[in-house]
């Protein structure tokens, strides 16, 4: 019996974060999620946009800041380019515009953000080298944000409750597709990350086609 109670005391902070107040939700807590994954490859080049929200003040401190609405191009190469940025073409329903792409060279690829949202039905097309790539809108074909939000939940369900301080959720999640691809091997997984206010961090990848959580705190 005491260890029923106890337990059951252990799971309170998961469901209420106070008496009378609403149901817990990690929705709450996101300083990074995407939402809509357009995808496109090409002779020589694939690219990617993420489209979602992100902390203004990007900083995996534990603390859950004001958040912005992002559309992430991230452009890679087959072949290893010596030059810092790339100048690429936009074009969104039907409306062109230049835009320049900066090298992360943590990741080998060109990155830049548009600085807004991308409406779940907008027809998206790159220019890159001459090259158009007509980006496909797959987040249909995905598990969804919220349902990727579920399972990481379950998987880190007491992990998130090691966050709780007096009460009070002191913590922050993200939530990101990543692309791994392979000369065999092509695969979206969702990635989330939930960082405390104490300095730890737990993760869990989830298989973005299937659901299945393939790996935890790795």
């Amino acid at each position: 019996m005491k260890k029923f109670l106890a337990v059951t005391m252990l799971m309170l902070p998961l469901f209420l974060v106070g008496c009378g107040q609403k149901k817990f939700d990690l929705k709450d807590y996101m300083s990074e999620i995407t939402n809509v994954y357009y995808q496109a490859e090409g002779e020589g080049v694939n690219a990617s946009i993420s489209v979602g929200q992100r902390e203004i003040d990007y900083k995996a401190n534990g603390i859950h800041g004001e958040v912005c609405d992002f559309s992430l191009i991230e452009v890679k190469f087959d072949k290893v380019k010596n030059q810092q940025t790339e100048d690429i073409e936009i074009v969104v329903d039907g409306v062109s515009q230049p835009f320049t792409l900066e090298f992360n060279p943590l990741t080998d690829v060109f990155v830049g953000d548009l600085g807004y949202a991308l409406k779940q039905g907008a027809s998206v097309s790159l220019v890159i080298e001459g090259q158009r790539l007509d980006m496909d809108n797959i987040t249909d074909r995905l598990i969804s944000s919220s349902d990727a939000l579920e399972k990481a939940r379950v998987a880190l369900i007491d992990e998130i409750a090691s966050c709780y301080s007096s009460g009070t959720f002191c913590g922050e999640c993200y939530l990101k597709l990543l692309h791994e691809r392979g000369a065999s091997f092509n695969q979206l997984f969702w990635s989330f990350s939930l960082v405390c206010q104490k300095g730890v961090k737990y993760d869990v990848v989830i298989n973005a086609q299937t659901g299945d959580v393939i790996g935890e705190n790795l």
